[in-house]
């Protein structure tokens, strides 16, 4: 168990504009790198290289049995390296290359492995194996810059509206970044070809990377916490589950997880909607996700207007309920409908501004309440669980979806394309979701600082 430091809790600073912006660049590279491994990785690896879609299911659900295994690990060591000044992001700056290394290695494999003339891959085990090692090294470093930055993030203010604008502002950058990794791909394969632009891809990354990254490690807010204090002893099993004995922190991730899972249903069949019900291809699903995140970055102003005058979780709510509504109207549209789709996108984007920033900006709240008892203060704990939580939303999503799909009639690979299923999975069960999360967000109070959300709105 941990105790907190004396000042934990009280220092309620006002970050500078400049040093707040220096903090949260680093969620670029962030992001821009998480969307790619998730949508693009299968499609180059397997019709590009060639590499059996047998070997790459296999490959990616072992990488990320590992990546769900090194989180605790890494929260732990996070709030080891409190003892040491800017322990931190000591340990973002050490896991940097990594994630650099990893990206570059997953888009730009040798030449030995590329096609050969009869169209086979020359080297099929090879090329298995340096995409399991390049899925390690993305996974490791992803998780141990994020863990550790995000932590740093819940400690650079205990003021409750600060925290709101360190986590809003992060993902306003988090979203630019999101909106690179669904342009770049799509202009670099049709300027140069699927396999030049994916190499392309793992290129521009880097300076990306290394220009966003240095403003954190060099000009970064410091926290406003002292180390985090541990008995001797402690396990990190131990560690990482201690902060479920904050009811507060479990009621939030039970909220988070449900809500979460409507964004991995829809990623998963959302290319399958565009083409089969829409009518429209890979242009035009790249407009409705960059209409999406623009919207998303726009919304930032709004989230955080509400947040003070309301509460986190009002705002949170409103978000989610904007969200349902919305996707709840595509059900409406056919083929030939991009426009409005893209329009409908754009308003469900609003609530992505709501899903990204109130609910970390509601953790750091969580991490110092008195609820927490002896695990106030562990924010590495506190993230690497969040972490894990946050793969688990989206892998409850990805892996409802497909086989749902499937038993409603629409399976290309077995010539079915009942297009009613395709409405059923993309649209009514994420809104129906949605539902539920808002419900439970409604009925149970989640927030240190403000009451639940019934007693906010229903006055």
């Amino acid at each position: 168990m941990s105790t907190p430091a004396p000042t934990n809790g009280n220092t309620r600073v006002h970050i500078p504009f400049a040093r707040l912006t220096a903090y949260s660049t680093l969620q670029l590279p962030l992001a821009m790198a998480a969307l790619p491994v998730v949508l693009n990785v299968a499609h180059y690896y397997g019709e590009v290289l060639k590499l059996s879609l047998a070997v790459i299911g296999p490959i990616l659900i072992a990488s990320r049995v590992i990546d769900a295994i090194q989180d605790p690990i890494i929260g732990f060591l996070s709030d080891r390296l409190t003892h040491r000044k800017n322990g931190r992001l000591l340990l973002v700056a050490g896991m940097v290359p990594l994630l650099l290394v990893g990206f570059f290695m997953l888009f730009d494999p040798p030449a030995m492995f590329h096609p050969a003339a009869d169209g086979g891959s020359p080297n099929m085990e090879m090329l298995g194996v340096w995409l399991f090692v390049s899925l390690l090294l993305v996974h490791l470093g992803y998780a141990g810059v994020s863990i550790s930055y995000h932590a740093l993030g819940a400690e650079l203010s205990d003021d409750y509206d600060e925290r709101t604008r360190v986590t809003v502002g992060r993902e306003v950058f988090g979203l630019t970044g999101m909106m690179l990794a669904v342009v770049l791909p799509t202009i670099l394969t049709a300027r140069f070809g699927e396999a030049s632009g994916y190499q392309w891809l793992g290129i521009l990354y880097l300076p990306i990377a290394i220009a966003a990254a240095l403003p954190t490690l060099l000009y970064s807010p410091p926290s406003v916490h002292g180390p985090v204090m541990r008995p001797p002893g402690h396990s990190i099993l131990g560690a990482f589950f201690a902060p479920l004995g904050n009811p507060l922190y479990r009621r939030l991730l039970v909220v988070f997880i449900v809500n979460g899972s409507a964004l991995g249903i829809a990623v998963s069949v959302m290319l399958f909607y565009v083409e089969h019900v829409l009518g429209g291809g890979k242009l035009q699903a790249g407009l409705i996700l960059l209409a999406y995140f623009v919207s998303g970055a726009a919304s930032v102003p709004l989230w955080m207007y509400l947040s003070r005058h309301l509460s986190k979780a009002a705002a949170w709510f409103v978000g989610i309920v904007l969200t349902a509504v919305a996707m709840a109207s595509a059900a409406l549209l056919g083929e030939g409908d991009i426009g409005l789709f893209i329009a409908i996108s754009a308003i469900t984007g609003l609530g992505l501004g709501a899903d990204y920033g109130l609910p970390p900006a509601i953790l750091a709240d969580v991490i110092n309440a008195k609820e927490g008892r002896e695990t106030r203060g562990a924010t590495g704990a506190y993230f690497g669980l969040w972490a894990l939580s946050t793969k688990l939303a989206t892998a409850i999503g990805a892996a409802a979806s497909l086989p749902i799909l499937d038993a409603l009639g629409f399976n290309p690979g077995n010539g079915r394309y009942d297009t009613h299923a395709l409405v059923i999975v993309y649209i009514v069960l994420p809104v129906a979701v949605k539902i539920l999360a808002g419900a439970l967000l409604w009925f149970v109070r989640i927030e240190a600082e403000r009451p639940e959300v019934a007693k906010v709105l229903w006055k």
